[in-house]
């Protein structure tokens, strides 16, 4: 799961809105494929180097943001 510990405030090129984001997916596939590597990993010692990787990366990785209004996938954060 993609964690958005801040929601930005983004402006539209599409539709001029201006406002907080929407979070796109939360990435439960990439979760299970994780559960499932690390329960394997317990019979495959090796694959816990796999599954830690996979988790700091799942863990750091940057949710992708919406504009809640039209859907517009990459919406520009707003200046402060």
């Amino acid at each position: 799961m993609s964690f958005a510990l801040l929601v930005k405030q983004v402006v539209c090129p599409n539709c001029n809105f201006e406002g907080k984001a929407e979070v796109k997916g939360s990435g439960c596939g990439l979760w299970l494929l994780f559960l499932v590597l690390f329960f394997i990993s317990f019979v495959f010692w090796p694959l816990f180097i796999v599954t830690g990787l996979m988790f700091l990366w799942l863990m750091f990785k940057p949710a992708d943001q919406i504009c809640p209004k039209c859907k517009f996938a990459n919406p520009v954060p707003q200046a402060n």
